[in-house]
């Protein structure tokens, strides 16, 4: 549990405990703690056990599960994020006579991933990816939200990878779907810097249109019907 690369470590023994089991040997359950456990009553009770043993109540506890999750999930995200752009990327160069710019790789600043272009078809491709086959959670920036609204080109597409990061299926979800979904603003003074998007899969599109109708047939479609969900502020 890599408890011993930790000595000498001025975070509390019962937090590096606590912090491996979830981060380390990682519970099932733990990868949706967010909707699973959203305050320290719901706790499981084995981890409430543990917890004592080591001198935390369940508000300590809830504390650390918190800080291991946003860990867990961030580091998840980074690597099947940029897995599904670089297989996306790797699909769109073999199979397409035109243009394939992987932008993110030079600018995080244009609001989308990739740049597609081949005949008559343009799109600017906002890419999110899953490794998993019902719940998908996608994090939207307020940024990227901006761009759609001004970009005709821009599209939110849907990447489901394999346990060997390759890509299964590719989805489209539309536009005025995330209008309706992303958080409103209460007052002048405060505004939403990112959102979080639980994706029902009765509004994944199996093609993206936007590639033209070619390119568009040659993606694996996403049929898989996931849970329906919300949006939730960040």
């Amino acid at each position: 549990m890599e408890l011993l690369e930790q000595v000498g470590s001025p975070i509390p023994l019962a937090n590096l405990i606590l912090g491996a089991i979830f981060e380390t040997a990682a519970p099932p359950w733990v990868q949706d703690a967010d909707e699973l456990v959203q305050s320290p009553e719901e706790l499981p009770s084995d981890i409430v056990s543990a917890g004592a043993v080591l001198g935390l109540d369940a508000d300590g506890i809830y504390d650390q599960l918190v800080t291991s999750w946003g860990k867990v999930d961030a580091a998840a995200r980074e690597r099947v994020g940029f897995a599904g752009e670089a297989a996306l990327v790797s699909l769109l160069k073999e199979s397409a006579d035109g243009s394939v710019d992987h932008v993110s790789t030079w600018s995080d600043g244009f609001g989308y991933d990739i740049a597609f272009a081949q005949g008559a078809a343009f799109a600017h491709l906002e890419v999110k990816s899953t490794t998993r086959t019902g719940r998908f959670t996608a994090y939207l920036s307020r940024h990227e939200y901006r761009v759609m609204l001004r970009d005709p080109r821009w599209v939110l597409v849907v990447v489901r990878l394999t346990a060997d990061l390759d890509i299964a299926a590719v989805g489209s979800v539309p536009r005025d779907w995330i209008a309706a979904a992303v958080p409103r603003d209460a007052g002048s003074f405060g505004s939403w810097a990112s959102c979080k998007l639980e994706l029902p899969g009765e509004v994944i599109e199996d093609r993206v249109t936007q590639l033209g109708t070619d390119m568009a047939s040659r993606l694996p479609p996403w049929r898989t019907v996931q849970p329906r969900a919300t949006a939730r502020r960040a």
